[in-house]
């Protein structure tokens, strides 16, 4: 019985949660699904009126773009789109993102900081934290006993410069094979015990502010350390500040979020999934939230947008070639070439006589496996042969179709370690086929294939506006 009402509430928050006010009153319906003054206004203001857009537009210009947005989901959603696991994977981790905020428990998150405080004072076992600067004097991996001979002298050296007065910031600078900290002077960050080698840590620990060692042989080579800050760590309300940011940056909003779900459920013993309690939290918030609300719908149309869209047009126009070659041939005029174009392949030879026959080649590959060709006979053992294309380009656009396809008479030095260069293609006055210009062919071919689309959908599907509504809206 517990379980029924407890069901039963769920339900009634996801009505509320769709439920009318009298303050936003329905300006549309789209197939039986009622769209608010709000929501339209929401996706006005952001896509349709946006400051920057290169073509704003007015109320009446957006209402048919928007219509024709919301036909479009209401078909992916007949046809099922929505019952995807691929497209509930998808927007349920965005909903989720969008949902972390409300999900977040502090005293978990304020536990945690304190666990690794406590974790921090375990570790250092009564000893403080050290800020050392270093010079490295290093030793290669197999180091022979020359070798570090060699370096101690080198690392002595150093050490009585500096113990008669020069500065240890600019020898570390000069001196050290430590990039990383020789650039900040030989400087390391504030750490604690079992941040450095053995024999680094005894000998920086010894050390007191401002204190300076002799040469301390490490597997690393030899090291000179300064100490320059040591200090107990501060109280645990000094440091939580930077515990809490250190925490942010490895995502503990999230961690704690999945931290209450998983209260949440375990305490349902068995009547609540994950998902139950993030619908429920999604149908709580968008109540009040319309900023939340909108957003969410905005992805979840859109990823049913995205997919429709593919499937009925934009797969289906790339893939259809007669269709593509038919429109080019009604509308070859808005395709014509303003200058001549080269269409074909740059070829870069170390043996001349190698020339010709890539161009054979490419007579016979041109359109196939050309690359595979080309490796097998000239490219097995060693690259002989540089092939680039297929290029479509005009005159300008490359240095070496200028001299050899378009022959300007401008000499161009030969790609490096190459001797040879030359072409294999023609220059185009004009497009021979809607290939030589398929991006625009294909634009303008799904752009018409949409607008077919749409008209369909507007005769198929039910849809009306209210006009009184609309009309307080310009």
């Amino acid at each position: 019985m517990k379980k029924n009402i407890l069901l039963s509430s769920f339900f009634a928050l996801a009505l509320s949660a769709g439920a009318q006010s009298a303050s936003d009153p329905v300006l549309m319906t789209i197939n039986g699904k009622p769209v608010t003054k709000a929501e339209f206004e929401y996706s006005f203001h952001k896509n349709g009126n946006v400051e920057g857009a290169v073509e704003k537009k007015t109320v009446q210009e957006y209402v048919p773009m928007f219509i024709n947005y919301k036909l479009k989901v209401a078909a992916a959603e007949a046809a099922g789109m929505d019952t995807l696991s691929s497209f509930k994977k998808e927007f349920h981790t965005y909903r989720d993102m969008q949902l972390t905020p409300y999900l977040i428990d502090q005293a978990f998150i304020d536990s945690i900081a304190r666990m690794v405080y406590d974790n921090t004072v375990k570790k250092l076992d009564g000893k403080d934290l050290i800020e050392t600067a270093h010079i490295l004097i290093r030793l290669p991996q197999n180091a022979t006993e020359k070798d570090k001979a060699a370096a101690k002298v080198k690392a002595d050296s150093v050490w009585q410069a500096l113990t008669q007065g020069a500065d240890f910031a600019e020898m570390a600078k000069k001196h050290s094979g430590d990039p990383g900290s020789a650039e900040k002077g030989g400087q390391l960050p504030l750490v604690g015990p079992g941040a450095f080698v053995k024999e680094y840590e005894e000998a920086a620990y010894a050390l007191q502010k401002g204190e300076m060692s002799k040469p301390v042989l490490s597997p690393f080579g030899y090291h000179i350390i300064k100490m320059t800050d040591r200090k107990p760590l501060d109280p645990f309300e000094t440091v939580k500040p930077e515990i809490m940011a250190m925490l942010k940056r490895q995502n503990i909003e999230e961690a704690s979020s999945q931290h209450r779900i998983q209260q949440i459920v375990e305490a349902s013993n068995g009547r609540l999934t994950r998902e139950a309690v993030l619908d429920s939290v999604m149908n709580v918030h968008i109540q009040d939230n319309a900023e939340l609300r909108y957003l969410i719908q905005e992805y979840h149309d859109g990823l049913l947008l995205y997919e429709v869209s593919k499937q009925q047009v934009w797969d289906v126009a790339a893939a259809d070639s007669v269709g593509l070659e038919k429109w080019y041939k009604t509308h070859k005029a808005q395709y014509a070439w303003e200058k001549p174009r080269f269409k074909g392949f740059v070829i870069h030879a170390k043996d001349p006589k190698q020339l010709k026959k890539v161009q054979k080649l490419l007579k016979k590959h041109a359109n196939g496996e050309w690359k595979k060709e080309v490796k097998q006979q000239f490219n097995k053992d060693s690259v002989t042969v540089n092939v680039s294309g297929p290029y479509l380009c005009q005159q300008g656009e490359d240095r070496f179709v200028d001299a050899y396809a378009f022959k300007t008479g401008k000499k161009v030095e030969p790609l490096k370690g190459y001797a040879a260069t030359a072409v294999y293609g023609k220059v185009l006055k004009q497009p021979k086929s809607y290939l030589d210009v398929k991006a625009q062919v294909t634009n303008d071919y799904q752009a018409e294939m949409e607008k077919v689309w749409e008209e369909g959908l507007r005769q198929r599907l039910r849809f009306s506006v209210n006009e009184t509504e609309l009309e307080t809206d310009q």
